[in-house]
């Protein structure tokens, strides 16, 4: 399992020779919203292969952070004629999430010469999480690693800024279950601990057809 995300790139790859001719590239950025963590920025780099006219095959890579700070005021302190307060950080916390896709897309012109056109993605991976954790409450400090399969479904509208560049936006889907900490309890029953980062986010980016691998 730990190699599933190599596997994905090499996968990917192979697809991109034997049934893509020209390659493409697309940057995005944008915001998500998962079920068991704060929402927060996501990044991601799509590059692949055309198929035809519409379809593509390529592989994704996402990058998205949260932290969460708690800052508590004990009081102020006079010195002269400034009044700075004293401040105490109690807990910090720090989301880090990797999915790795390997995707089908789709794209379809809105009339004819039109520069407007429609397109979807749906596709398969592997998502990884880390979360820091610091309580200094409870002198907690810990990282956990939570790990899983995932799939991601996206439908949005482009438009064309040059004669190789498109412009979109798009709204996703991202469900997927990540565990980690397999084990049994007293009892004998296996257990382990299961984070739903499953949600829904909104991305914009620029694709170039011509620019990749």
């Amino acid at each position: 399992m730990k190699h599933f995300p190599l596997v994905i790139f090499i996968s990917v790859l192979a697809f991109s020779r034997l049934y893509g001719n020209v390659p493409f590239s697309e940057f995005k950025v944008g915001y998500q919203d998962p079920e068991d963590a704060r929402a927060g920025y996501i990044f991601g780099l799509n590059v692949g292969r055309m198929i035809d006219e519409s379809l593509s095959w390529s592989f994704e890579f996402n990058y998205f952070q949260k932290s969460y700070t708690r800052v508590t005021t004990l009081g102020e302190v006079q010195l002269n004629d400034i009044t700075p307060e004293i401040k105490q950080k109690e807990l910090e916390y720090k989301t880090y999430m990797i999915p790795l896709f390997l995707k089908l897309n789709w794209e379809n012109q809105l009339g004819y010469r039109s520069p407007f056109f429609l397109r979807a993605s749906g596709g398969l991976g592997w998502e990884m999480v880390w979360n820091n954790e610091n309580n200094y409450i409870t002198d907690v400090h810990s990282t956990r690693f939570y790990h899983g399969f995932g799939w991601q479904g996206a439908l949005g509208i482009g438009i064309q800024i040059s004669s190789s560049a498109n412009f979109f936006l798009d709204g996703i889907y991202n469900g997927s279950k990540v565990t980690r900490n397999d084990s049994t309890n007293e009892e004998g029953f296996p257990t382990w601990e299961e984070l739903d980062i499953s949600g829904f986010g909104l991305r914009v980016g620029i694709s170039i057809l011509g620019f990749g691998w």
